[in-house]
């Protein structure tokens, strides 16, 4: 029992902590077909400021949105450096998967 939960715990920790997956990086630079809209993303601005926010429109500039307070938030599409999509449904349908392969496949 001890080792289920420190299993249980150790792929909770690498499914938090994989729960975004990068959709702009400085070697995959943005594209209008990049962002999905009406999603949650967390851009890296070059200043290397971090923005959590709901994309709402993308055009060949700007990048508009709001964040959980519903502000307007309008990023130059320059400026960003890095864009991660918060996925957090297939990270822990996978660790389930992982802790479903340890117990029932026999070793």
């Amino acid at each position: 029992m001890k080792t289920f939960r420190a299993l249980l715990f150790t792929i909770v920790i690498f499914a938090l902590s994989s729960c975004h997956t990068r959709v702009v990086t400085p070697d995959k630079p943005l594209r209008n077909n990049s962002l999905e809209l009406y999603q949650r993303y967390t851009f890296q601005l070059k200043d290397a400021r971090y923005v959590k926010m709901e994309v709402l429109k993308v055009d060949e500039q700007n990048v508009y949105g709001k964040d959980r307070k519903r502000q307007s938030i309008i990023l130059k599409r320059e400026e960003i450096r890095e864009a991660k999509k918060i996925d957090v449904f297939s990270s822990v349908a996978i660790g389930l998967a992982a802790v479903a392969a340890v117990i029932f496949v026999p070793i």
